[in-house]
């Protein structure tokens, strides 16, 4: 409900207690109830009485209709403080506010109020109408998204920080509290200066001016300080907060601690220094390769290291039987360049071998020299081997450990942008489209006040008002089921389509005899899914054949293996009628949330079945593709994933 879709009532009409707006507020599909200027409650509606678990006492009760209530933190309410004792003290609306009411049987729901002080033309308040929207279901779905996106935050190994486009911190998961050792109320409150040192606060302006400009910065490597002054490398990926209008409101800061991580590599990096100074280090083997008698000279960590005993004799051949096949090309290419004399004759190579007695897999790198006769003949050539096996492990294991973290980082990301727009996608809903049958309901309302005692009036537009209601109604409605899709965590089973197509053509049987609709129908398969939704899928496609259609329905449903797909395991059902169709251009746009491409006076509906349509099929790892033509009608291809027994 906006602030523009509270209804205004005259001052004598607030007061009446007569049967016209007795009915008037039972036609309303929403608790409300109306006051006087004292704020004694005078006139209610039978949803009030159900809502708060009680029925009102007109005279006694002041300004507030429910037995108890309470702040959303949980603060008691006094009546005195309640959204309508302020309305009337303000002469004008109050909203904006969520309140937990408390019924006598000790249920307790959350409801939005919308009272209104009636200010008659003399600046005087006469009294106050107060709408009550009950708003639990749709509390506890947003609470769900929180709650999921909270325990993200909460279990993630990275830091993850929000603050302001000015740079106050505003939110400090307890990674950042493991990281840097700052609570969340010694931090909360604070610029975020705080974590960056001296020397690198420039990098928070870039930051900010790349933010305004909508930009994402991801994986930026630099240092950061600690409560205790411990300076570490992070990597950081930082990314704009939009509001619900797509306002730059703030920015979400994911810290990833990489210091034992770059440790590691600077580790590493001076192992390989050291080891290629111990040229005299036990670790380090020496050879000596004559090619004249194809003869080997190893030192004993030469042989240790490749396995050969004392008493084989080594050859070129023997040799090379022991390097990895697919290292092997690489290794004499190495070689024969080295042993060029126009090449310089320097030799290094790093490669795998089976060592020759337990044939466990090594990496060695050798490095040699190739020395020529004075006519450009190869004489000797000298070298030494080490075993890196060991750093070789650890880089590709530090290697494997980057990717998968960074596979989960990116995961995680995914998650929550899918999650901010499924929240963004409510709050579309609840700011535009239920707003419009409350304006319809000021409207036809607002003239009945101006005419009260006409009865033409009310025979026009009470049925009008209802028809909003109901509206309204089916929008709630189908937005809960919308929002049950999105979250669904039902157990698949394996599904005969026949039997849900049976049960659907079952409901519309009258409808199908009220329009000689003809089916004709394949035999289907059996796919993995939730029976309920397949159910609701089927009936939704079915109920626009048969609704978008201004001639004798004519439906074909059939099915087959589906070969235009990425990959073959999938099957294809299409479901297709000779109806109004539709430009195939709005073949994506139909499966948007309250896209209609015909008008609700034309053909009933919200909006909300082909969008439901795509997350059922979603929800079973599918995809649902319309194809259509003006005049001639619409085909839908549904593509099921495969029994697994079955590919």
């Amino acid at each position: 409900m906006s602030n523009g879709g509270i209804l205004s009532f005259e001052a004598s009409q607030i007061s009446g207690t007569g049967l016209p707006y007795q009915e008037f507020l039972n036609s309303v599909p929403i608790a409300a109830y109306t006051c006087n200027s004292d704020g004694y409650i005078q006139l209610f509606n039978e949803t009030a009485a159900v809502l708060f678990g009680r029925r009102l006492q007109p005279g006694v009760d002041r300004w507030v209709a429910w037995w108890k209530a309470y702040q959303m933190d949980g603060t008691p309410l006094a009546p005195e403080a309640s959204p309508m004792a302020i309305a009337l003290r303000e002469k004008g609306p109050v909203y904006g506010h969520q309140l937990i009411i408390e019924r006598p049987d000790g249920v307790r729901r959350v409801i939005t109020p919308y009272p209104k002080a009636i200010v008659d033309e003399q600046g005087q308040v006469t009294g106050g109408i107060n709408f009550v929207i009950d708003v639990t279901e749709e509390t506890q779905v947003a609470s769900e998204h929180v709650n999921r996106l909270a325990a993200i935050v909460t279990s993630s190994d990275d830091a993850i920080i929000s603050k302001t486009l000015d740079g106050i911190i505003t939110s400090w998961n307890a990674s950042a509290q493991r990281i840097f050792g700052y609570t969340a109320e010694e931090i909360i409150g604070k610029s975020i200066l705080t974590i960056i040192p001296q020397d690198r606060q420039q990098e928070e302006v870039v930051i900010q001016q790349r933010l305004r400009q909508g930009e994402r910065i991801e994986h930026f490597e630099t240092k950061r300080i600690t409560k205790n002054g411990e300076i570490l490398d992070i990597a950081l990926t930082v990314s704009p907060i939009k509001d619900s209008f797509g306002k730059i409101i703030g920015a979400s800061k994911i810290i990833r601690d990489v210091t034992a991580q770059q440790m590691a590599e600077r580790q590493i990096r001076e192992s390989e220094t050291l080891f290629r100074m111990a040229v005299e280090s036990t670790r380090l083997g020496t050879w000596e390769y004559l090619s004249m008698q194809d003869h080997f000279t190893w030192s004993e960590e030469s042989r240790r290291i490749w396995g050969f005993p004392k008493d084989i004799p080594v050859s070129y051949q023997t040799l090379l039987q022991q390097v990895h096949p697919e290292d092997l090309d690489h290794l004499k290419r190495n070689a024969l360049m080295a042993m060029t004399p126009d090449q310089g004759g320097h030799y290094n190579a790093q490669f795998r071998i089976f060592h020759y007695q337990d044939h466990q897999l090594r990496w060695v790198k050798a490095q040699g020299r190739v020395f020529f006769s004075a006519d450009g003949q190869l004489e000797r050539f000298i070298g030494t081997v080490l075993d890196i096996t060991e750093e070789k492990l650890a880089r590709e294991s530090l290697e494997k450990t980057v990717q998968e973290r960074t596979a989960a980082l990116i995961a995680m990301n995914e998650e929550l942008q899918r999650s901010n727009h499924d929240l963004e996608q409510f709050a579309y809903i609840a700011s535009h489209d239920l707003q419009e049958p409350l304006r319809k309901i000021q409207t036809f309302t607002s003239v009945l006040q101006e005419q009260p005692d006409t009865p033409e009036l009310r025979e026009k537009y009470f049925p009008r008002i209802m028809q909003a209601a109901n509206r309204m109604s089916k929008l709630i409605k189908d937005v809960l089921n919308y929002s049950r899709l999105s979250q669904s965590t039902l157990l698949k089973e394996t599904i005969d389509l026949n039997q849900v197509l049976r049960d659907v053509l079952s409901e519309f049987d009258v409808l199908i005899e009220e329009k000689q609709a003809q089916i004709y129908v394949d035999h289907l398969p059996f796919v993995q899914g939730v029976y309920i939704q397949l159910q609701q899928l089927f009936a939704n496609l079915l109920s626009n054949a048969l609704k978008f259609c201004d001639t004798t329905p004519v439906i074909t449903i059939s099915h087959s293996l589906s070969p235009d797909r990425p990959h073959p395991h999938f099957y294809c059902v299409v479901i297709a009628d000779k109806g109004i169709g539709f430009e195939q251009r709005y073949a994506d746009k139909i499966f948007d949330i309250f896209k209609r491409l015909n008008s609700r006076e034309q053909y009933a509906g919200t909006g909300v079945g082909l969008a439901l349509c795509k997350k059922i099929m979603e929800n079973h790892r599918g995809s649902i593709i319309a194809h259509s033509e003006p005049g001639k009608g619409t085909t839908f291809h549904l593509y099921f994933p495969l029994i697994e027994k079955e590919h």
